[in-house]
């Protein structure tokens, strides 16, 4: 760590003993409840006080400028997306921004040729507020959109009249607005909601999800079409099929398992298509058929293919592979099937009856689809019916970036591809394979400048995730790149928990399996050092969200093999977390705190309750999302007042408030290079890592 240029004071705080509970026979300890009450005067003047002691380490450090300047070089780009069709004479849509620009703004081309109008522009809004989709309708005259304030959740609906450019008094019900697909004539739109408030009990505000169709114009309330009348934890979703004579209606258990209906506009009669919440599955209507890929039977995927009239009859089209199918997207004719090959991606050109034609080469290794709250979305796009294929691709040097395919030619064009101040040539990507506790081997990348040597003394930024079948694979950002830049090394760990070799590597870490993910994190910590690379104490252990709850736990297991932790947005009380918002879903993930097995395994690894005064813990920032709808924000803070008060031996321990944030960090482009600028300054003050080094 650098010096100091004087002793960190942090504010006192107060300690209920009284607080706690039993659970299965044991008493928790919890005196630290009240500071889940983020609008107390008490907690609020708590934060600030401890924010100011952390911004008086980062925000001080020398460099800083020349960080913020790096930041901003690979965060204000321009940015673009493939066109959208729709209405007459060629009009589309498309997203753009200008590298001045803070927010993407939702853009119109009336016709071939015709010069580009700005439709929606969120720069204009209050900087807390978030423009988090638009969906023109088919005819090209309204844009539904949703509108939220503060983070990239609880959206609002609003209807565009594309002409006037005023805004329908239309306001759907419910809320948490998600999803929008409109009727083929735009007579209304389905969309996804949770109840208005006082419609379901207090605590239940985030449950009992479903779809409901909006009217425009109508006074009538909108109708719900598809839910679950049982079941709260479920989540629902929607997308309109391109021939636009069904709507194809999701109902999720997290990302384990959905259930898939088609709602026939004609009569609006429900056709179940997968009615058992037994596997993923991604359909897609094409002519007569469906298309379903789906891991049923195949925790590596496959593609089937059913007739609309006995749509659960199915046959395999593409069988199960090694790699991990992901998504499949039928484009011009052909099916464009992505695959997770090793955490990075493939595509495969199949023909319509599944026949193997050609692999279409990426740029580099990369990915091409991208996690969203509607699971894995698809990086390819296009229409069945059409000649035009798009391609979305990324990597850890590369920005994101379109690219045009041409199935006649081979050939992949760029569309737009960002200068960020990155030269991806002078970098390389490995991956290396290393034994996890139990001798699984476990896949992790590493980025680095070419010709690094492995004298031990590299500075390396460690990222785990491990959790929801999610993949952790292949990802630009600015604070990568500047970290690269900075002559730090990337180090990105496939363990356990993820969706990288499919479902059986997810289940692998699910309930009382969760330790594996923790072991081959630490494992994965412990090979950078074996292998040269670096030192404990020139390691930072880094994760967000699920990935915030593993690093805090291999940090509470094994301090000795980190020499600093940034924890972002994480769960850290394991026996209270099903009591935030839509985080009792997470059961099935984590396990229940109300199952006596499953409890005892919770408490034994839950980060809030294994601080040990023994031991001396590294350096570690949490950081607080304060509107985040998705983890709960109190508990970076619970977590620092404990380990303050009860593991001086190490640390210090910094609390880091994200203010008009949500889970995904601030509403503008501002905010998050100001963000990432902490981040890096907490990674440079810890390691003791120079940003006048920055080029």
């Amino acid at each position: 760590m650098k010096p100091l240029n004087r002793p960190l004071e942090f504010p006192p705080t107060r300690r209920d003993p009284e607080s706690g509970y039993t659970l299965h026979g044991r008493r928790f300890d919890d005196p630290y409840t009240w500071l889940e009450r983020l609008d107390s005067e008490e907690t609020q003047a708590w934060i600030s006080a401890q924010e100011a002691v952390t911004h008086g380490v980062l925000r001080t450090m020398p460099g800083r400028d020349e960080l913020r300047a790096a930041v901003a070089r690979s965060t204000r780009h321009a940015r673009r997306s493939p066109p959208i069709p729709a209405g007459p004479n060629g009009r589309e849509f498309l997203w753009q921004a200008d590298a001045s620009d803070d927010k993407l703004k939702l853009m119109l081309r009336r016709g071939k040729g015709a010069p580009l109008e700005t439709l929606l522009d969120p720069n204009t809004w209050a900087s807390n507020e978030a423009l988090v989709f638009a969906v023109p309708s088919p005819d090209g005259a309204r844009v539904a959109f949703g509108k939220s304030v503060g983070s990239t959740h609880a959206a609002v609906i609003h209807v565009l009249d594309v002409e006037t450019g005023k805004l329908l008094p239309d306001r759907p019900r419910g809320t948490m607005h998600t999803s929008v697909a409109w009727r083929p004539d735009a007579s209304g739109f389905f969309y996804a909601a949770c109840p208005e408030p006082g419609e379901v009990p207090p605590g239940d505000e985030a449950h009992w999800n479903a779809i409901y169709e909006h009217r425009l114009g109508s006074g009538a309330p909108a109708r719900r079409v598809f839910g679950d009348d049982r079941d709260k934890e479920y989540w629902c979703s929607v997308k309109m099929s391109e021939c636009r004579r069904f709507a194809v209606l999701y109902k999720w258990d997290y990302v384990h398992a959905n259930v898939v209906s088609l709602l026939r506009l004609a009569d609006d009669a429900l056709v179940p298509v997968a009615p058992d919440m037994r596997s993923l599955n991604q359909v897609q209507v094409i002519d007569d058929s469906l298309l379903v890929q789906t891991d049923l039977d195949a925790p590596r995927g496959r593609l089937c293919i059913a007739p609309l009239s006995a749509p659960t009859q199915w046959r395999t089209l593409i069988p199960e592979s090694e790699d991990t199918l992901q998504t499949v997207t039928g484009v011009g004719g052909r099916l464009y099937a992505v695959y997770s090959h090793a955490a990075s991606h493939r595509v495969r050109i199949h023909a319509e009856d599944g026949t193997w034609l050609r692999d279409l080469a990426l740029p580099a290794l990369g990915s091409v689809n991208r996690n969203e709250g509607e699971g894995i979305v698809s990086g390819i796009s296009g229409a069945w019916s059409g000649d035009e294929v798009w391609v979305s691709f990324m990597s850890y040097v590369q920005p994101p970036s379109v690219y045009r395919y041409d199935y006649a030619t081979d050939r992949l064009s760029p569309y737009h591809v960002p200068d960020v101040g990155l030269d991806a040539s002078e970098y390389v990507t490995d991956q290396v394979w290393y034994e996890s506790l139990d001798g699984t081997r476990v896949s992790m990348f590493i980025v680095h400048r070419k010709g690094v040597p492995r004298d031990g003394r590299q500075a390396v930024r460690l990222n785990g995730y491990g959790g929801f079948n999610i993949a952790l694979e292949p990802r630009f950002s600015a604070l990568h790149a500047t970290w690269l830049k900075l002559g730090g090394v990337l180090a990105f760990a496939n363990v356990r928990g993820g969706g990288e070799y499919g479902r059986a590597w997810h289940e692998a870490a699910c309930k009382t399996r969760r330790q594996n993910a923790f072991d081959d994190y630490i494992a994965a910590a412990r090979w950078l050092v074996s292998a040269g690379y670096t030192t404990p104490s020139r390691l930072v252990s880094r994760g967000n969200s699920n990935g915030g709850l593993l690093v805090a736990v291999a940090a509470m297991q094994a301090p000795e093999a980190f020499g600093a932790v940034y924890c972002r947005a994480p769960t850290l009380d394991m026996l209270r977390f099903p009591t935030f918002g839509h985080m009792s879903s997470a059961v099935i993930e984590y396990g229940s705190p109300d199952d006596p097995v499953e409890g005892a395994y919770l408490a034994g690894y839950s980060p809030y309750h294994n601080v040990r005064a023994d031991r001396r813990y590294p350096v570690m920032t949490f950081v607080s999302a304060l509107n985040d709808r998705i983890a709960p924000p109190h508990d970076p803070l619970k977590m620092v007042a404990r380990l303050q008060a009860e593991a001086t031996q190490g640390g210090p321990y910094f609390l880091l408030p994200l203010r008009d944030s949500g889970h995904g960090g601030g509403t503008t482009l501002t905010a998050l290079i100001e963000q990432d600028v902490d981040e890096l300054s907490f990674y440079c003050w810890a390691l003791d890592v120079s940003p006048l080094t920055t080029p």
